[in-house]
């Protein structure tokens, strides 16, 4: 039986999966693809032909030929944001023309207060170049008036580029898996890749951990602070049983979200031989060709405990996710 771990969405908002291995990569990728296209279906939307068609050929590897289609739709529709956004995403995803890719981002943050460029693994070839920081200042100005009087910069700062560096590749590596099967030597190239930025990421956490403590959202804010449960998520079973009090103590004074600190408590229970309690770590039925809760803690009242930490149903996830690998692999299961 093949085992996943379930994206801890709450109600319309997707998650994170756990660790990466070349074995099991599109399952282990799949959660963090669902949390960058739901994303981006938000502010990407197929509003004309060009749009809808530069989407399916981006989706495709086409990145030349969806760059044509989005700059149709944007000729069309001039200064419209979300066109903006995926015309710089997709500049930045070809790392050939960073001009293009900040001056598209430059129109589409014009009006976005949100964090969503911060944390795009999409945007990982832009974070060497020097104007990469004038952007995250441009965000970070919009946070520090939502976070206000205990806001921390940096601290901010290093978590959203550990969360863009823990998901790189992720883009190429669905495309590398659809268009070449699992045991492509591409495919484990780039998941090798990946878990090194993963090591690297584990490193610089515990030394922020040791100097600034566990994120605290009256700090940095939710998204940023997701970053530490991200990479906590990603590592051991050691790892996971050292940053878990942490974690949940900072749940217990409403400075971190518990649906993170879900997927955490249930990994560990199962690798400790023990049922998950949430219900976030999926397994594939080889029969039904669909994925399915690992065994789980009094099954029956599993919603009520989600409803708890404000997680959706489990049976919306489960929809959700079946769908989205339908959508990204050409396949709802193991297939």
């Amino acid at each position: 039986m093949t085992v996943l771990e379930m994206p801890p969405s709450r109600v319309a908002r997707p998650g994170t999966p756990g660790g990466l291995s070349v074995g099991n990569i599109r399952l282990q990728l799949t959660a963090g693809v669902l949390l960058a296209a739901l994303s981006l279906a938000g502010t990407v939307s197929a509003q004309d032909g060009a749009l809808a068609r530069a989407d399916s050929l981006r989706m495709a590897g086409d990145l030349v030929g969806a760059l044509q289609s989005y700059q149709a739709a944007y000729r069309s529709n001039p200064g419209d944001a979300a066109t903006a956004y995926a015309f710089a995403s997709t500049f930045a995803l070809q790392a050939q023309f960073p001009d293009s890719a900040f001056y598209y981002l430059d129109v589409a943050l014009r009006q976005d207060s949100s964090m969503q460029v911060l944390f795009d693994a999409d945007m990982y070839f832009l974070l060497q170049d020097e104007r990469w920081q004038s952007v995250e200042d441009r965000q970070l100005d919009k946070l520090a008036e939502q976070v206000r009087d205990s806001f921390d910069r940096e601290y901010a700062r290093k978590l959203f580029r550990m969360r863009i560096v823990e998901w790189a590749y992720r883009y190429h590596i669905t495309l590398a898996f659809r268009e070449l099967g699992p045991n492509s030597p591409i495919l484990t190239a780039l998941a090798n890749a990946m878990q090194e930025h993963h090591a690297q990421d584990l490193v610089n956490l515990e030394d922020l951990l040791k100097e600034k403590g566990w994120p605290r959202l009256s700090s940095v804010g939710e998204q940023a602070a997701y970053a530490a449960g991200n990479v906590v998520n990603h590592s051991d079973l050691d790892v996971r049983q050292k940053y878990l009090p942490l974690l949940k103590n900072a749940c217990e004074q409403s400075e971190a979200d518990w649906s993170r600190y879900a997927p955490i408590l249930d990994r560990t229970e199962l690798e400790l031989g023990h049922p998950q309690v949430y219900g976030t770590q999926m397994e594939l039925n080889e029969d039904t060709g669909l994925y399915e809760p690992q065994p789980l803690l009094d099954p029956g009242s599993v919603d009520q405990r989600r409803a708890e930490l404000g997680m959706e149903p489990i049976a919306e996830q489960l929809k959700r996710f079946n769908e989205s690998m339908q959508r990204d692999f050409g396949t709802s299961g193991g297939s």
